[in-house]
């Protein structure tokens, strides 16, 4: 009885630490694509603002809760950290920063 007790409390504690962080993350999100936004010079329709909201804050929830997991799977988060810059690189490595788009020379001879 004393180790179902134990889990149940272990699966509303995670769930707590996952709620608490979605509200945060918005705000973290909206400050960070407002400003980025505007910098950027995109255009300004509430159709594509939304979208890049959109994917900004799913960008920083799962970022956010890789490290939650990193930390919680390695003893201690020096080893999380490691492993989660690894892993980081790989992320990068295959999703298009830090290959370069092909330049095209008729675009550039047309302007």
């Amino acid at each position: 009885m004393a180790c179902m007790i134990t889990h149940v409390n272990r699966n509303h504690s995670l769930l707590s630490q996952v709620i608490i962080e979605l509200p945060y993350i918005f705000v973290q999100a909206t400050s960070y694509g407002v400003i980025v936004y505007a910098m950027i010079g995109f255009e300004w329709t509430l159709e594509k603002f939304f979208w890049y909201i959109f994917f900004m804050y799913f960008t920083l929830c799962y970022f956010t809760f890789y490290g939650m997991m990193a930390v919680a799977v390695t003893p201690n988060h020096h080893v999380a950290s490691i492993v989660a810059s690894a892993f980081y690189a790989i992320w990068n490595l295959f999703s298009g920063f830090i290959v370069p788009r092909p330049v095209s020379t008729t675009n550039l001879l047309t302007h």
